[in-house]
């Protein structure tokens, strides 16, 4: 177990990403101890998973949600945690005692499982696994607005993968922050990028959103994986105002501070 819990600080003006690697924690002993922090709920929905890996990530996952946020909670044990969805599905915390208006937000795929906690609720971010099956220009095409499109289409083929995969991750970002996930048709916004990869987004009039309050970055932890993340600040703010604090754990074992590559409100790139 964690001998000394890290208790983390945290403004306004900072996202703090947790990156967990749940496939290579194989503890029997911790993940049991994973397993008496769920909820009777929780317990449930992890049952009802097919493959052994995705009960193995979710109960992982639930874990270090619980685990992170008793970090900046520490009054709230781990298994004390309440959740609440709302009527798109995002969960927030229900806890009634917290001393900071903690907002949090989950993304995973193969191998890894990213965290964005924050004091704005307006946060979001998404991680995919770059290897991954399928025809990302056939996505792209069914679901990207036509300027999108247009600017992934006039790139080599060999650069298409990549933009595709810094648009869906962005996108993901930004309807997660909203907390309304696909209710938002993702062809109602648009990401445009400069002779300088600068990251803009503008929106069609029904989306009744102010480009100017949101900020994105990218951060890129292996060469197989790329993660956005997306902020809306009430007032606008330049992006180099909000810190962006990086931590790998193992849940209620370790914690290590890292350095992954970052890219902000700019596209990433792998010079």
């Amino acid at each position: 177990m964690m001998r000394k819990p890290q208790l983390q600080t945290i403004t306004e003006n900072q996202i703090d990403l947790w990156f967990c690697y749940d496939e290579t924690i194989t503890e029997p002993a911790l993940l049991r101890c994973y397993h008496e922090l769920l909820n009777p709920e929780e317990k449930k929905q992890q049952a009802r998973f097919h493959f052994a890996k995705h009960r193995h990530q979710y109960l992982i996952t639930r874990a270090m949600v619980r685990s992170v946020l008793s970090l900046y909670e520490s009054h709230i044990a781990p298994q004390d945690w309440r959740f609440v969805k709302n009527e798109y599905g995002r969960p927030s915390i229900d806890n009634a005692s917290l001393n900071l208006p903690l907002s949090f937000n989950l993304s995973h795929c193969e191998q890894l499982v990213v965290m964005a906690v924050s004091l704005v609720e307006e946060v979001g971010v998404d991680v995919e696994y770059l290897p991954r099956l399928g025809n990302p220009l056939e996505i792209a095409d069914h679901f990207f607005s036509k300027s999108e499109l247009d600017q992934l289409y006039q790139l080599s083929e060999g650069e298409r993968t990549n933009r595709f995969f810094d648009l869906w991750t962005l996108k993901e970002a930004y309807i997660k922050a909203c907390g309304m996930g696909l209710s938002i048709p993702l062809d109602h916004f648009s990401y445009c990028f400069d002779e300088q990869q600068q990251i803009d987004i503008t929106f069609v009039d029904q989306r009744n959103d102010v480009s100017e309050l949101w900020n994105f970055w990218q951060v890129k932890p292996a060469i197989s994986q790329k993660t956005s993340l997306a902020l809306k600040t009430s007032v606008p703010m330049q992006v180099d105002d909000i810190s962006i604090n990086m931590h790998e754990i193992i849940p209620q074992e370790n914690i290590e501070k890292v350095f992954y590559p970052i890219s902000k409100g700019q596209l990433i790139t792998d010079e």
